[in-house]
């Protein structure tokens, strides 16, 4: 009997940031220790890209000024919209206005329920948007068809919903003791921010911070060195976009903790001498621009 081995080659944008910054093991030690601060959230919801679908998008909606997540809002009829956006704190900044465009944040106070019921929706449109986005260049149109056709399509399973919201509501009451307020300090903030024309996207811009939100397991090696190579990649990608950006941090809401580092410190400790942004973000970007490009809807 013949075997046959498959060598399995590294990714390009991964061996050059491992090239790049070879003291990435000393962040990843130091997130080691901060995680192991604070006591362990007790969540288990049955979809757990589900669930960080809907936390994110929850922090989204409470942390922005303006309606955030275009992409998603704009699969939705203009009635839906402004009853969600009302839901989430939103209201119209000129009367008798409905839809996106025209919606602020109107107060602080937002019932965790009704933020949830939001969330969630936008979890299952995101979910059906970026399966589309995989195989059709009109996305957006074909699952905005989809859910004028099918609209329970947005509620998801029950099941699957009631068990996501009990989960939601231990991670809301750890994010309402201090996080948001921590989190609004930073800056004004961008939703789902693109980056190099839409080849990534950051899950925040907090004034000069990007922020990056982990609602899963950061307990194995694998998952902090993920971690770690998209904050390096998403901060570096907004530096070469024109952002000014001083910061990055992750908020890992099952461990409680915010963490945040000066990029310019971080990037140097990483890269074990002293480096120029500028240039690394550009040689960054024209790696990712030669690769086939991921496509994501939001």
């Amino acid at each position: 009997m013949g075997f046959r081995f498959r060598v399995l080659k590294q990714d390009p944008v991964d061996a050059w940031l491992a090239e790049t910054f070879p003291q990435q093991d000393l962040l990843r030690a130091e997130m080691t220790a901060e995680l192991r601060r604070c006591p362990v959230l007790l969540t288990d919801p049955p979809n757990k890209s589900y669930f960080g679908h809907v936390v994110e998008l929850a922090i989204g909606l409470a942390l922005c000024d303006q309606s955030p997540y275009p992409p998603l809002f704009h699969c939705l009829d203009p009635g839906l919209t402004t009853r969600l956006l009302t839901m989430a704190g939103y209201q119209p900044t000129i009367a008798g206005a409905a839809g996106y465009s025209a919606a602020r944040r109107s107060g602080p106070a937002v019932r965790p329920a009704h933020l949830f019921t939001a969330a969630s929706r936008l979890a299952n449109v995101r979910i059906l948007l970026n399966e589309f986005d995989r195989h059709y260049s009109d996305a957006a149109p074909c699952t905005r068809y989809v859910l004028e056709q099918y609209p329970h399509l947005l509620h998801g399973h029950p099941r699957q919903t009631y068990q996501t919201r009990h989960a939601f509501r231990i991670v809301w009451s750890s994010y309402s003791s201090g996080f948001h307020d921590a989190l609004r300090t930073y800056g004004p903030a961008t939703a789902q921010l693109p980056l190099l024309d839409g080849h990534r996207h950051a899950d925040f811009l907090l004034g000069t911070t990007v922020l990056e939100v982990k609602s899963g397991r950061l307990d194995e090696n694998h998952y902090l060195d993920e971690l770690i190579r998209q904050i390096l990649t998403y901060a570096l990608l907004a530096h070469h976009d024109g952002h000014h950006v001083t910061h990055v941090a992750v908020y890992a809401t099952r461990y409680q903790r915010l963490l945040r580092y000066r990029l310019d410190e971080l990037t140097n400790q990483l890269a074990g001498n002293p480096i120029d942004l500028t240039a690394t973000g550009a040689e960054l970007a024209a790696l990712i621009r030669s690769e086939p490009r991921r496509r994501s809807a939001a």
